[in-house]
């Protein structure tokens, strides 16, 4: 089987008959091409075409541009669809797990195991020691056998369960499929239940029920005064070595099929601290052993009587959505414990794979269990007639139509489909991206840039509306212009991606640090070499569009990472990690200006404590002291300059400033360039007085003094005219030029 191929007899269902535009050489069976460039086209006559999507335009496509779907347009439905069939998606799971393959364990060697299991190696025959310990060795090397295939059997028994559910996954998302996968999908449901029976016989009931009475015994009195024990230390020692047995003791063998004598060369732990040749160590051994015995002995006691058999829905956890991926290796059921797995097969009398769940049919001390357990990627409910029936979880209502053209793809807008919770899944389950932006738009909210995550959400609280575009699906000539100028190739050679701060307000320069087109400049730097520059910026293009970034954090996944929208890179062309010199606007203290903040007034900066409520100091995104994420978290907070300018209590971190500003516009760059010329001006007293210096000064304020420019800078007349009138306060201080 080839992987990444799309063949022609998986139905296309709605995208049967989408227009593609593909290269081909000359003739009418002539192989279709993703581009013109493409290797396996030698022919130099070569044509665009306008085919429509068939069986037979997919069998005619190029096998080198056909792999992992490279043929269907990006950020497209079909794209999806392509991705979550081909590659190592339905095609694959339908072809895995669903006979014996020639490595699979046979019913001679379930039946070896089961025999080599149900004896302990010290069951051998008697001897002199040598025969012994070579009797013991022999034993515990086919006991060992035994494990490894009892393991064998489980890892199977979990993928092929997994495969199966992620086949059904696929299916629920494109229905049209069903029918023609029936077949594979029948051959593998029926492999799974072969390898449930096997994986049943190679564990105990015993055991397992051993484990569970052992995970509900309350803590022992420990025996901390025992004189056996005294080579171990002082009594709070031996309080603490006793404890620490019962804790291991208790959790290896509540967690494992096993049977607990499995577990008696825990009693070695204990003399850990005691040299081999001490006296007395062989008593504190022999002791120890007695005490896991009677623990062994009391779980036996109470886990005997009672074993009216109880019946159960467990649920197994579902892979989050918005990590999971087809072509992941790890299955959901790995984080189940063995002792849970052999519960699952031994006891498991019906399963639903599609819904992921499972009937079991168990005795009381593991019903107990399992209905009190959390934190567990096992969920179960009690179905019996004494309680009350559990209510099933409201399933999603159907979408109005399976995914299809025009809610992915580039289709004109008035012909665009409301999107659904179930189209998101089915692209998360294609992609392995990092989450993406969106331009959507709802008759609610009108148009809105948000992050595949929030619209996930937004989906599932019954949101509607239509997706307008993705990252990828703006026009490359807005990018490639900025791209250009952004090119690593305009910066000064030798200065790295960081050039130096400017500290002159009257070099042009100065503020470059804060501007966007600083950030367009850094993120270019840092994807060179690393990741294509023209799908961050077209990323950033769209992330500029979210009023509030908290709204771009990804949230934490199920195994508690930290997911992020984009990559980390497009942040710093959001965020300046640099701050504002606000001495200009300063007016409760010398030596500021008392300048009007302006268009500067209405600048974010995200900060972990924008008003002082927290202990300790307040860090911008970027600060090593604060957790490590990158970017803002919708934990951080949210203040305008003219906010954190007026705030006393707020007390920035010495080495990060405290917050980070959202990068100023050209305007807004302009105005803090201009305030700091102006500042510089109001405090140079002594080339104000002198007569030979006053003529560049003269210059510097009648372009301050521009009334077209000032009117860009202040949404106020009063801010404007309080600008003019401190400009002209000081052209009249300065003294009129001497004569020649």
């Amino acid at each position: 089987m080839t992987y990444g191929l799309l063949t022609s007899d998986v139905p296309l269902g709605p995208f049967e008959g989408v227009a593609l535009t593909l290269w081909a050489a000359q003739g009418k069976q002539a192989k279709l091409h993703a581009k013109p460039s493409c290797s396996s086209l030698r022919s130099a006559r070569v044509t665009e075409r306008e085919v429509r999507l068939d069986a037979l335009a997919v069998g005619r496509l190029c096998p080198q541009c056909a792999a992992y779907g490279a043929w269907a347009p990006r950020g497209t439905g079909l794209a999806v669809f392509v991705k979550a069939v081909t590659g190592l998606g339905l095609l694959y799971e339908l072809h895995s797990y669903g006979e014996a393959d020639e490595d699979a364990c046979s019913d001679e060697d379930i039946d070896r195991a089961v025999t080599l299991l149900s004896r302990t190696p010290s069951s051998g025959p008697g001897g002199t020691e040598n025969e012994e310990d070579e009797e013991d060795e022999d034993a515990w090397e086919v006991v060992r056998e035994a494990r490894e295939i009892r393991e064998r059997v489980f890892v199977e028994w979990r993928r092929a369960a997994s495969s199966l559910y992620r086949a059904h996954e696929v299916l629920g998302l494109f229905p049209w499929l069903k029918p023609w996968a029936e077949t594979p999908m029948r051959l593998k449901a029926e492999r799974l239940k072969v390898l449930r029976g096997q994986a049943s016989r190679l564990v105990t009931p015993d055991a397992l029920i051993l484990a569970a009475a052992v995970s509900a015994m309350a803590d022992p009195v420990l025996p901390h005064g025992d004189p056996a024990f005294a080579p171990l230390g002082d009594p709070a020692e031996v309080a603490r070595q006793l404890k620490s047995l019962w804790c291991r003791w208790r959790q290896q063998v509540a967690d494992a099929w096993d049977h607990p004598d499995e577990q008696m060369d825990l009693a070695d732990h204990v003399t850990d601290s005691v040299g081999a040749r001490r006296k007395g160590r062989d008593e504190v051994l022999a002791r120890a052993r007695q005490l896991l015995a009677q623990w062994q002995a009391e779980a036996q006691r109470v886990s005997s009587p009672g074993r009216a058999e109880h019946v159960l829905t467990a649920r197994l956890l579902r892979p989050d959505a918005a990590v999971q991926r087809a072509y992941d290796d790890d299955s959901p059921l790995d984080r189940l414990s063995p002792w849970e797995l052999g519960v699952l097969a031994l006891w498991g009398v019906e399963a639903d794979w599609e819904q992921f769940t499972i009937v079991l049919e168990v005795p009381e001390p593991v019903a107990a269990r399992l209905l009190s357990q959390d934190g567990s990627g096992l969920s179960c409910v009690a179905r019996n007639t004494q309680a009350p029936a559990v209510p099933e979880p409201a399933s999603e209502p159907e979408p109005e139509g399976p995914l299809g053209p025009g809610v992915f793809d580039d289709t004109p807008v008035s012909a665009r489909r409301p999107v659904t919770a179930r189209h998101l899944r089915a692209l998360r389950l294609a992609s392995r991206e990092a989450d993406q932006l969106y331009l959507v738009f709802s008759v609610a909210a009108g148009p809105e840039v948000i992050s595949l995550t929030a619209l996930e959400q937004r989906c599932t609280a019954g949101w509607e509306g239509i997706i307008i575009a993705g990252a990828g699906d703006l026009p490359g000539s807005l990018v490639d212009t900025r791209q250009a100028a952004a090119s690593p190739g305009v910066t000064p050679q030798g200065a790295g991606v960081w050039l130096p701060e400017v500290h002159d307000p009257h070099d042009p320069d100065f503020g470059r640090q804060l501007s966007t087109a600083e950030g367009e400049r850094l993120l270019v730097g840092f994807c060179e070499g690393r990741q294509a520059a023209d799908n961050a910026l077209r990323t950033l293009a769209l992330a500029r569009g979210v009023p509030d970034l908290r709204e771009l954090d990804g949230g934490y996944d199920d195994e508690g990472h930290h997911r992020n929208p984009f990559p980390a890179e497009v942040w710093h062309g959001l965020l300046a990690m640099e701050q504002l010199d606000l001495e200009p606007f300063e007016t409760s203290r010398p030596p500021g200006s008392g300048l009007p903040l302006g268009v500067l007034a209405q600048v974010q900066a995200y900060t972990t404590d924008a008003a002082g409520r927290y202990e300790g100091r307040a860090h911008s995104p970027e600060c090593p002291h604060r957790r490590p994420q990158s970017g803002v978290g919708r934990d951080d907070d949210m203040a305008t300059i003219e906010e954190l300018l007026s705030n006393t209590d707020f007390d920035p971190c010495g080495k990060c400033g405290g917050y980070a500003v959202r990068r100023l516009t050209d305007a807004q760059v302009a105005y803090y360039r201009a305030a700091h010329r102006l500042h510089d001006l109001m405090y140079r007293p002594a080339a104000r007085h002198d007569t030979t210096g006053t003529g560049p000064m003269r210059e510097i304020l009648d372009e301050l003094d521009d009334q077209q420019t000032a009117q860009a800078w202040f949404p106020t007349g009063t801010q404007a005219r309080q600008w003019r009138r401190l400009v002209h306060r000081l052209r009249r201080e300065l003294p009129e030029p001497s004569a020649p």
